[in-house]
């Protein structure tokens, strides 16, 4: 660890244990003996293998993360495709609550105007009704003063 200059020695020590065990195994040590380890333990064999230089570099490691520019193109066409596909859906699902919404509000007006028939429909009952009562009362008391009449 001493070997390490101290920016090397910080960044060792803020790298989680995890993260020692995986950059360990991907140097070749075996999953059991790495996980066997404790953190001090982790530390000082990732710091041998930093002072000694026999760090294997794979690709994408250097400078971090590796950049494919084909690979992004990828997976830009992907995103669009996906993105694509849900606009498509959210556009057919926006269409068939509008086309329900029409059926319902059909439904709707249907309802009320059926209403608005029954009513008439009642009120001419009614109105008819009266009318017959009106000229049973007027035949009643027709009836009623030609009997006085003829008592008289």
């Amino acid at each position: 660890m001493e070997k390490l200059s101290a920016a090397q020695q910080q960044q060792l020590k803020k790298m989680s244990s995890d993260r020692l065990r995986i950059k360990l195994m991907a140097q070749g040590y075996e999953e059991d003996i790495v996980i066997g380890m404790e953190r001090e333990e982790l530390i000082t064999t990732y710091a041998d293998l930093l002072a000694s230089g026999k760090l294997k570099v794979s690709p994408g490691a250097v400078g971090g993360v590796g950049y494919d520019p084909e690979v992004e193109k990828e997976k830009l066409a992907f995103e669009k495709q996906k993105w694509e596909a849900e606009q498509r859906k959210w556009e057919v699902e926006t269409e068939k609550r509008r086309r329900r919404e029409e059926r319902e509000d059909d439904i709707r007006k249907q309802e009320i105007e059926e209403n608005v028939k029954e009513k008439r429909e009642k009120q001419q009952r009614d109105a008819k009704k009266k009318k017959e009562r009106t000229k049973s009362e007027d035949r009643r008391l027709k009836k009623g003063i030609r009997e006085k009449k003829e008592m008289l």
